[in-house]
């Protein structure tokens, strides 16, 4: 009995015990005193806008996810400025005082976005620095062991009433003084923009972010304080079957424990980096030329991910609209190109699916809410199938099958694109904000007419079940770039692959200032002089084409570095996706051969060079050609005269030398000489290549 007992005595011990060791821990954090942390700002930080401030403020979000270990205080006030002699400045309120009196351990500053105030900026900016410096003492003052963080600033979007008064321009000042005032006063910088910048649907009044937008701010700050523990991830652009740019320092990237160390390993060379605060991580690899396959390997805290059969080689980005989205197996001739892509090694594809198309229906709840997350595109590196090929673009893929052919060098093409998107909707948001035309309406897009009506009404219809005031949609501008492009910045490409306009053929003008605006963000922000090659737009009636199409061969002009291959030959006269797709991508790929691999071959368009007029007779002459023919061996077709009353007619025209044209020109005479000028165009001029004479509008001199 007694060894009964003792035992039963011993099993009690046991389980007290254990029960002691678990709630020693538990004791002794009571008994330890609470981190404080105090966040200190304006009605961001307070919480304005927001149903419940107590609960979804970013510091009440903040006290949640760091947990009992922290004490939280909001010392937010709804107009203050930093600068002391500004309308309300920080330092005379309340919550100024409160936080002091508060002692924290801890300070997180996000002060600066009404000081873009008219009342302010302008008159008191040169003490903006020292009036920060004077709060940061203040702070230091009742802690001297007090870690403290100044915080670049959440955004102010173009909707807001005084963004092109000054706001905008004085935003950018106070924004780049702020690292400075970091680290001049030896205080940390937390980055609250970046997380935001690109999310306008969580800002309703386009200045203060709603319960959404303050967890994206607590979880910033909580990844300071609190680093993150996660698992290590490689950026969703990487991956096994890819290529990367030959001759360039390809950027590897990805996620994982902060402060942890990340090893990269290629071709027996170890390379290695640190998990930032933020938990993410990057290095560059060492220039590579042409050839593999290689293996990748990336390890850190334990867990190895394995990148296979990797190549080197060129990379392009194929982007777009719907003719750029058109896939292969609607191609006309197209049966071979698929049947033989598994044998293409050499060839690799990423296919930026979409989330989902723009046809004309209304998107449920997920979708609204994945769109407004940017999650629209997703993909994988693939090496190429018969299937894969089928499901590619057209253009894209019989692109790339030419240059890998004929090159004798692994390729990868990129297809991202999006069926009726404007160009506005594939710029980045600073670009086009800090233009005043554009961030005049882009905020206000679904009901401007800067925006052709087919993108305002067709996103009305997929939006039309969403409650967000700034829900975003593949129209919108700067959503493509936000949700599709951003990923691939820091990605070593060879060049750009653009077919896209139809959207935007309503107002040739503004066309024609999106475009240069669009390839000056691109380079700016892949921080390459990227060449672009070009699709003119084809043959359709639709009235206003032929002067885009004109419009298209000038900006060529214009823009350093960019290409156009002319389709006007290859068009329908009902159909805006003409299926002779495979000849596009060929008339691209010759341009690239011509300007990027030193081919020697007449790839661009010939274009009117020189013209003499004898008696009622224009010769006119050509560049970019040998010589002339006609698509078929038939008669000269597409010239048109006008004359001084601008009356239009037709004139014959024939082939008189290797590279001339002669042109009848009536006893009337002419101002100006049309050529594949009507919407739908049988014009027919090529050179020696086949290569299509642009649509031009030339004054007879």
């Amino acid at each position: 009995m007694n060894a009964i007992l003792a035992s039963i005595a011993l099993q009690i011990w046991k389980k007290l015990s254990l029960f002691l060791c678990l709630l020693l821990p538990i004791s002794i954090s009571w008994g330890q005193p609470r981190i404080k942390v105090a966040c200190i700002g304006n009605s961001v930080t307070f919480g304005y806008g927001l149903a419940n401030p107590a609960q979804d403020s970013y510091p009440s979000q903040l006290q949640a996810l760091l947990g009992d270990r922290f004490e939280v205080g909001n010392f937010g006030h709804s107009g203050a400025t930093l600068l002391r002699k500004g309308h309300r400045p920080y330092y005379k309120t309340a919550e100024y005082r409160k936080a002091l009196d508060f002692k924290p351990d801890v300070a997180i500053i996000h002060l600066g976005l009404n000081d873009t105030d008219p009342r302010n900026w302008p008159n008191y900016k040169n003490s903006f620095a020292s009036d920060y410096a004077t709060l940061i003492d203040s702070i230091r003052s009742v802690n001297p062991k007090m870690k403290i963080y100044i915080c670049q600033l959440t955004p102010i979007f173009s909707g807001h009433p005084r963004f092109l008064s000054g706001t905008r321009d004085w935003y950018d000042q106070i924004q780049a003084e702020i690292p400075q005032i970091a680290e001049s006063n030896q205080v940390g910088l937390i980055d609250l923009h970046s997380p935001l910048q690109a999310r306008i649907d969580l800002f309703n009044d386009y200045l203060h972010p709603n319960r959404q937008g303050a967890t994206l701010m607590a979880r910033q700050v909580a990844g300071v304080l609190a680093p993150m523990t996660q698992d290590l991830q490689v950026g969703e652009t990487i991956g096994s079957d890819m290529v990367l740019q030959r001759n360039w320092e390809n950027r590897i990237y990805g996620k994982g424990t902060a402060a942890a160390e990340v090893k990269v390993v290629l071709n027996k060379k170890s390379y290695k980096t640190i998990v930032n605060r933020d938990g993410y991580w990057q290095l560059r690899l060492p220039k590579m030329e042409a050839g593999g396959p290689y293996e990748i390997t990336v390890s850190s805290a334990g867990q190895k991910i394995e990148l296979k059969n990797i190549l080197f080689g060129d990379v392009y980005l194929a982007s777009g609209q719907s003719n750029m989205a058109f896939q292969l197996r609607r191609a006309t001739k197209s049966a071979s190109l698929i049947n033989t892509a598994a044998d293409r090694k050499n060839l690799r594809l990423f296919k930026c699916q979409n989330l989902v198309e723009t046809n004309a229906v209304a998107w449920d709840s997920t979708v609204l809410k994945k769109v407004n997350d940017l999650a629209y595109f997703h993909g994988n590196w693939r090496q190429a199938t018969a299937d894969d090929a089928a499901q590619f673009s057209a253009v894209a893929y019989s692109f790339a099958e030419q240059i890998a052919r004929e090159q004798h060098i692994p390729i990868g093409i990129i297809d991202l694109s999006v069926g009726g998107s404007n160009t506005e909707s594939w710029i980045d948001r600073k670009c086009l904000e800090n233009d005043n035309l554009l961030a005049s309406y882009i905020h206000n897009w679904q009901k401007s007419d800067f925006l052709q009506d087919f993108c305002r009404e067709r996103a009305s219809q997929n939006l039309a079940l969403s409650k967000v005031k700034n829900q975003r949609h593949p129209y919108q501008p700067a959503y493509n770039f936000e949700a599709g492009v951003s990923k691939w910045l820091g990605t070593g490409l060879k060049g750009i692959l653009w077919y896209q306009g139809e959207s935007n053929a309503h107002n040739i003008e503004l066309h024609e200032h999106l475009f240069k605006t669009l390839v000056s963000s691109w380079r700016k922000s892949f921080q390459q002089d990227l060449p672009f090659f070009f699709v003119q737009l084809t043959s359709i009636d639709r009235p206003s084409w032929g002067d885009f199409r004109n419009s298209q061969r000038l900006l060529e002009k214009q823009i350093e570095g960019t290409y156009m291959a002319v389709t006007l030959d290859v068009g329908d006269s009902l159909d805006v996706h003409p299926h002779e797709k495979l000849v596009v991508g060929q008339r691209l790929a010759n341009l690239a051969s011509k300007h990027l691999y030193g081919v020697a071959l007449n790839a661009d368009h010939p274009d009117p060079i020189q013209q003499e007029i004898h008696g009622d007779k224009l010769l006119l002459t050509f560049d970019h050609c040998i010589t002339l023919k006609t698509k078929g061996n038939y008669r000269v077709k597409g010239f048109q005269l006008v004359d001084s009353r601008g009356k239009i007619f037709d004139v014959s025209a024939r082939i008189v030398s290797g590279n001339a044209v002669e042109i009848n020109i009536p006893h009337t005479k002419g101002n100006r000489l049309l050529y594949g000028y009507e919407p739908f165009s049988r014009a027919n001029l090529q050179n020696e290549i086949g290569t299509p004479v642009s649509t031009f509008d030339l004054a007879i001199k």
